[in-house]
């Protein structure tokens, strides 16, 4: 498999399909993209950092599945008030920004894991993109804090470009670090929804994985092994999760995390997520 060529070329997910002239003639800087983002989109749990309350009936909008289905939502790449933007979440803004990369034919995915920057050292739930540098490599880039003004994410003091590695740990890095004792269970997890510990971390492995597979799902998608609580694993599903999570930490190759993401049944993302190749 190149690699390369699988990053730069869209999963379904990333499809701009039918509304790909909306992202025609954009530039492929990732500063340039993420400064036309911000001014179309918002995290839906962040509205007040820009002058105004969400109203409750628009947080579905954060369950839009697809980047085609995005740009139809928003019509134009027109910057907009704040108010009248996609109200979306860190999943969104990463759909985003590799829609954008790939049409301009630079690899990027999409990566899932926990976020230390945000307060108080806790790492939270997050998604951020990877873009590859021919003279870097692969490199982090978090599309929500780089599309807001600086400042926005007070607790966020970081360049959002290069996010350092030991700052947003992928899903498969931070399940081993958790595994090991070299991570405080009650410091990892979602801090919005009171949640800590393995359990939460094993989802985002899986999520991870499937983004390594151009699969990128909701946030809160659960199928196969996620929704079965971490002390209710049978000791065979805890090996099959070390076994991915090294995928994962590793970022691949892809042929690699394609073999692992079909290796069990209960791994692939359901409908209406095909599995990638079948």
């Amino acid at each position: 498999m190149d690699e390369l060529a699988y990053y730069r070329s869209h999963g379904r997910v990333t499809d701009p399909g039918a509304k790909r002239h909306l992202l025609s003639g954009l530039p492929a800087d990732p500063a340039a993209l993420a400064a036309v983002i911000g001014g179309v989109m918002v995290h839906r749990d962040c509205t007040r950092l820009f002058g105004f309350a969400l109203p409750e009936q628009r947080r579905d909008e954060a369950n839009t599945r697809y980047a085609e289905a995005i740009l139809d939502h928003l019509g134009t790449l027109d910057e907009r008030r704040p108010e009248d933007r996609f109200a979306g979440t860190c999943r969104d803004f990463t759909v985003l920004l590799c829609a954008m990369l790939r049409e301009a034919g630079r690899p990027a995915r999409a990566r899932a894991g926990f976020a230390g920057y945000f307060g108080d050292g806790f790492f939270d739930d997050h998604w951020v993109v990877e873009l590859w540098d021919d003279d870097r490599g692969w490199h982090l880039i978090d599309a929500q804090v780089a599309s807001a003004p600086e400042g926005t994410y007070t607790g966020a003091d970081l360049d959002p470009f290069d996010v350092p590695r030991d700052a947003f740990l992928v899903g498969g890095q931070a399940w081993q670090e958790c595994r090991t004792g070299g991570r405080d269970l009650d410091r990892i997890g979602t801090s919005a929804a009171g949640l800590t510990g393995m359990w939460e971390v094993q989802g985002n492995i899986v999520r991870d994985l499937a983004a390594l597979n151009r699969v990128e799902t909701l946030p809160w998608d659960n199928w196969g092994l996620i929704p079965i609580h971490y002390d209710k694993l049978d000791p065979a599903d805890i090996a099959l999760l070390d076994e991915i999570a090294a995928v994962s930490a590793a970022g691949g190759p892809a042929q690699q995390a394609a073999d692992a993401y079909r290796c069990d049944p209960r791994i692939p993302a359901p409908t209406p997520y095909p599995v990638p190749g079948c």
